[in-house]
């Protein structure tokens, strides 16, 4: 009878161990199927042109997606619901940008549009940047290709940076 009674016992802990992994297999299972991540539908009249960027920008932007590709994992989305990242959102007005992570204050600048052979000295390159300058030294930080339409701003960060993609965000 002690030897049944010490049996059982020992053998509830793997009983109890199974059906929590059962659980949480199920658990995972429901949330794949809930299906893949959907990209943001990018607006249909994004433009690069200087005017519209200008009249545009001006505003509240809230960081909505970004499109990466590496050779280890390929092509990826990371959101504001990717774990390890945070909600950032950006206001433009004036001449100032203002980076907010989690709704904190996180980092000012000055920021201009202007065409990058200003930067490069390329006559070819024409494509138009936002370029973020050091608020207290007006020193240049860094730039970025844009594009715009009403409710999107889309920095095409691939063309300057080897780690980050193409960033949508969305006015607020």
């Amino acid at each position: 009878m002690v030897l049944f009674q010490t049996y059982t016992q020992c053998m509830k802990k793997p009983i109890f161990l199974l059906i929590v992994i059962t659980i949480s297999f199920i658990a995972c299972k429901k949330e794949k199927q809930d299906g893949p991540y959907v990209p943001i539908v990018r607006c249909t009249d994004l433009s690069r042109n200087m005017d519209t960027i200008n009249h545009y920008i001006k505003g509240n932007w809230e960081w909505a997606e970004e499109y990466r590709v590496t050779r280890l994992r390929g092509a990826e989305y990371i959101t504001p619901n990717t774990p390890g990242f945070d909600r950032i959102s950006l206001k433009f007005s004036g001449d100032t940008a203002r980076f907010f992570v989690n709704g904190l204050p996180d980092s000012v600048y000055r920021f201009r549009i202007q065409r990058m052979l200003e930067i490069t000295n390329y006559p070819t390159d024409s494509l138009p940047v936002l370029v973020y300058y050091s608020f207290y030294t007006g020193l240049r930080k860094s730039h970025v290709p844009v594009m715009i339409c009403k409710n999107q701003l889309l920095m095409q960060h691939q063309y300057v940076s080897s780690f980050v993609g193409e960033n949508i965000w969305e006015r607020k």
